[in-house]
């Protein structure tokens, strides 16, 4: 599928906390326990509490660090989307998770729900 759907159940992931973030070469994993994972192989920001770009997907071999940290263990307050391009969580901290899809022959993100089937996007 290419395009945010506008009724993408990312709400599922409100008043959770991503518990581990895994990083690998091409995919980034977010994981809820108990709730399900998001994971990325696509374009993601990551902005803090100013709006500033703290982070986001960048060329392996030119990354000196991720920034992914600040947001472990912290509640997600809230989601949006924004279809066909994104969708965002706000952290109670202030900082806001975006990711998207933007490549129209690849798979951008999946996300897994606990006993649900897999959405890829």
């Amino acid at each position: 599928m290419y395009g945010v759907p506008p009724d993408l159940p990312v709400n599922v992931f409100v008043g959770q906390e991503f518990n581990q973030i895994c990083l690998g070469r091409f995919q980034i994993q977010f994981h809820a326990s108990g709730t399900g994972s998001i994971f990325v192989e696509g374009r993601w920001k990551l902005f803090d509490d100013k709006g500033v770009v703290i982070d986001e997907e960048q060329d392996h071999a030119k990354r000196e660090a991720f920034r992914l940290h600040q947001i472990i263990d912290v509640p997600i307050l809230r989601a949006s989307i924004n279809p066909p391009q994104s969708f965002s969580l706000l952290f109670e901290n202030g900082w806001c998770l975006m990711i998207f899809d933007d490549m129209p022959h690849y798979e951008s993100f999946s996300i897994d729900i606990d006993g649900q089937p897999s959405l890829f996007i």
